[in-house]
């Protein structure tokens, strides 16, 4: 059963992945000749989205990590520090983008 979980969770990542750097690449490029800060932030959601992606296989393989000496009751908890690899990366992003809309408010083109 947790084996499943697992290959659920990878297949499901990757399958993420691909959407959002294909969202992320056609955002890009309409947010650069448009001159759309909203299209080119977008973009950027679309990579963290993806990078969060690659970080849940990441946990989710060495969170199911059989126990050993130094860990004898598993890796589990490693989920939760993804998690909160994820948070920042997620706040970054947000962040990023309210100073960038901030600055295309104050000084448009």
């Amino acid at each position: 059963m947790q084996e499943n979980r697992e290959k659920v969770i990878v297949q499901t990542s990757i399958i993420g992945i691909l959407a959002n750097l294909f969202l992320a690449g056609f955002k890009a490029g309409v947010g650069i000749l448009s001159n759309s800060i909203s299209f080119t932030l977008d973009a950027v959601n679309n990579l963290t989205d993806a990078l969060s992606s690659v970080i849940t296989i990441v946990g989710t393989r060495l969170a199911n990590k059989a126990p050993d000496r130094e860990h004898p009751l598993g890796h589990g908890r490693i989920e939760y520090l993804t998690a909160s690899i994820i948070s920042l990366l997620v706040l970054y992003a947000g962040f990023t983008s309210l100073i960038e809309s901030g600055k295309k408010i104050l000084h448009p083109e």
